[in-house]
């Protein structure tokens, strides 16, 4: 019990040992820690006024033809083209002037499925596409070049065609029936007022003008669906926001900070070090 108390005791000795010897070494090279800290804080606030702000802003779109991998995919072949920073090709894609296209710094797509659809009716999904930009006045431009270079694909346009081509059948089809009921209220009107003396009417003219409602409503269904056949309809576009998402300068001030210690403390150790061999060398001597 003892010798374990003494055990403990010695630990506490040591490590308090430890401690007041790195005060003393942290101490002695004060000055190198205090020349290491002011230079990477003022070269921290240099970068911070220097480096180009670089703005971030988000648009929202849906769409039922382009799929969540689908558009992932397309937005990931931009992200390369800006990680290699060939402008020239970002430029022709998106449809904007080189420069422009220079300004991009990131761009990510995010999709999420849109409940509010009409059980059984084809998914719709909702993308939020956000990007990081050195100018928010490129943003009106861009934002026009990442909706044509969304449309204007092979895939997407098919689509759009094929499903223009089957609501155009429907409306047709649903029209010859309105022009056949039409007549056939016609027909009922007219029986209607022969036999008003008194006369039976084998047909059910209730059951003709609902038949006739619902054709009309089966219409404007189709022609509200011709009219927002784009592939894509633009739900909030971007807003430019005069806030920085980088650099900024506590970020910037932190890191200036840690790396000020650690060079220090390298600093520190390898003097410490050297002084050392010294040391042991007259003394060998």
């Amino acid at each position: 019990m003892e010798r374990d108390t003494h055990t403990h005791n010695s630990d506490e000795i040591d490590l308090g040992d430890l401690l007041l010897r790195l005060t003393r070494v942290v101490s002695r090279h004060r000055r190198i820690l205090v020349v290491f800290v002011l230079v990477c804080l003022v070269l921290s606030f240099i970068y911070s006024n220097l480096k180009s702000p670089v703005f971030e802003s988000s648009m929202m779109l849906r769409s039922d033809i382009l799929t969540e991998a689908y558009s992932e995919t397309l937005t990931d072949n931009l992200k390369k083209l800006i990680d290699e920073r060939n402008d020239t090709l970002l430029s022709k894609k998106l449809n904007i002037t080189v420069e422009q296209a220079g300004h991009l710094k990131d761009i990510k797509v995010e999709s999420v499925e849109d409940t509010e659809g009409a059980e059984g009716a084809t998914k719709n999904y909702i993308f939020l596409i956000s990007v990081e930009i050195t100018d928010n006045g490129v943003l009106p431009m861009l934002e026009i070049g990442i909706m044509n270079f969304l449309e204007s694909n092979t895939f997407v346009s098919t689509r759009i065609g094929l499903k223009r081509k089957r609501l155009n059948a429907l409306l047709t089809k649903v029209n010859n029936e309105i022009k056949e009921i039409d007549s056939l209220k016609i027909t009922v009107n007219r029986a209607m007022s022969i036999n008003s003396d008194g006369g039976v009417v084998v047909l059910d003219p209730t059951n003709v003008y609902s038949k006739a409602l619902s054709l009309y409503k089966e219409e404007l269904s189709y022609q509200e669906s011709l009219a927002l056949i784009d592939s894509i309809q633009l739900i909030e576009g971007f807003t430019p926001f005069n806030r920085p998402v980088s650099p900024r300068l506590s970020i910037s001030l932190a890191s200036g900070l840690g790396l000020a210690i650690l060079i220090a403390v390298l600093t520190i150790f390898i003097i410490e070090t050297q002084n050392f061999l010294r040391a042991l060398d007259k003394r060998r001597n």
